[in-house]
């Protein structure tokens, strides 16, 4: 009876431990979006920089949760404020396109730079794109730039690579 006891013990441990191996990326990949929100929003509130970036997609897009702009922004934002470069091309992509909030081409920048400057493979476009289309003066992006450079926290662009 001792045996038997331990035995099913060690099998409730065995499967409980194997709950918290779920990913939530693959979830999200796979389309498990109520699954990848729930493991998401616990990590993001312990402060995953990821995390927090999917629960700005989570809530920019309506996936396992009403779409809400305001708190899409307010994740992708604590994100690239630590130097997530999704984040950051995600809050620039927000302020370009005026989702929830008003557009602002110079936050765009902003986001998009600091992105773009630590190896983000479409933030160069974005800023390409964003240049083209707005009004934003050399001497404009220069003090943009300058603004980024806080948020740059892994840059991977030498001077050789040129600005965008």
């Amino acid at each position: 009876m001792e045996f038997k006891t331990s035995f099913v013990l060690c099998v409730v441990l065995i499967l409980f431990s194997c709950a918290e191996d779920v990913d939530p990326k693959r979830a999200f990949d796979k389309g498990d979006y109520a699954t990848a929100f729930s493991i998401w929003k616990q990590r993001a509130e312990q402060n995953d920089l990821e995390a927090q970036n999917f629960l700005g997609i989570h809530y920019q897009f309506g996936l396992a949760v009403k779409r809400d702009y305001t708190l899409a922004k307010k994740w992708y934002e604590k994100a690239a404020i630590s130097g997530h470069p999704d984040a950051q091309r995600n809050l620039g992509f927000m302020y370009e396109s005026g989702h929830g909030m008003p557009r602002d081409f110079e936050n765009a920048f902003i986001w998009f730079y600091a992105a773009h400057r630590q190896g983000h493979p479409r933030a160069g476009p974005s800023l390409e794109a964003l240049s083209a289309m707005t009004k934003l003066t050399p001497n404009n992006q220069i003090v943009l730039k300058r603004k980024a450079r806080e948020y740059i926290k892994n840059e991977v662009l030498g001077v050789e690579d040129g600005d965008y």
